[in-house]
């Protein structure tokens, strides 16, 4: 994952995204990209452009502007896939240590039996 966001900023681009979704879309297909006003005093909106999840731009009649990045839109998808990664090396990792528990009583259970035996 290239973006790396706390929560507050996590949810003010989930907040845009879903906006642009909202508004922007036509039976699920993006029709355009929203361009939201770029505000200097908002700090939140500063962060994300500081991180690269928005990108400010000039726009003739409205003055600068501020749109989603190709970053910003692939950070939910990103995050998504790591958390479930994660998830399945825990998984991994349990499956081995249950594995090893079973083994080593197996064993200590053999020999036992070959200890009674001799």
């Amino acid at each position: 994952m290239t973006l790396e966001l706390n929560l507050l900023q996590e949810r003010e681009l989930g907040r845009l995204i879903d906006y642009e979704r909202a508004t922007c879309t036509v039976n699920g297909e993006l029709v355009y990209r929203c361009a939201f006003p770029y505000r200097p005093d908002d700090d939140l909106q500063c962060e994300l452009i500081e991180r690269g999840a928005l990108a400010r731009r000039a726009d003739e009649r409205r003055g600068s502007v501020v749109a989603i990045t190709s970053d910003g839109y692939s950070y939910f998808p990103a995050k998504d896939r790591e958390e479930a990664e994660t998830r399945r090396r825990s998984r991994r990792e349990v499956r081995l240590v249950a594995l090893s528990a079973l083994f080593s009583a197996v064993c200590m259970a053999v020999g036992f039996l070959l200890g009674r035996m001799a």
